[in-house]
């Protein structure tokens, strides 16, 4: 008995997919996350220096946490809400002086823990350890 197999061509240029698995390495997992959270809002404010790299990270990982829920089509109010106030903050900025750069930083990194955990308490996330 022969079998036949139908030959697929994907629909997408390995250039496509090269570009899409270099985008998915770069991502960072749910407890990078956390660590970018937690050096937020840490009692004791990050070193000058690092201000702008945590700030980096904790705006990549708001515009995660947005398509997550977006991608989860949740109608829960403050994950909504919490989605809302995350794609506005992606927008802005870091300020001048040092001591608005922490405070900046610690309200983005509240925002991002508060989206995280209503995330896992509707599901659209397994819990993170």
């Amino acid at each position: 008995m022969q079998s036949t197999y139908a030959v697929h061509a994907p629909s997408v240029s390995a250039e496509k997919l090269a570009l899409l698995a270099a985008a998915l390495r770069r991502m960072r997992t749910l407890p990078e996350i956390l660590d970018d959270i937690g050096d937020a809002l840490d009692p004791q404010p990050p070193k000058e220096d690092k201000v702008e790299e945590i700030h980096g990270h904790l705006r990549n990982d708001l515009e995660r946490l947005v398509a997550i829920a977006i991608a989860a089509e949740s109608r829960d109010a403050e994950v909504l809400r919490l989605a809302e106030r995350a794609a506005g903050l992606q927008t802005v900025d870091l300020p001048g002086a040092f001591r608005d750069r922490v405070l900046h930083l610690r309200l983005v990194g509240a925002v991002a823990n508060d989206l995280l955990e209503r995330l896992t308490a509707t599901r659209a996330i397994k819990q993170v350890a």
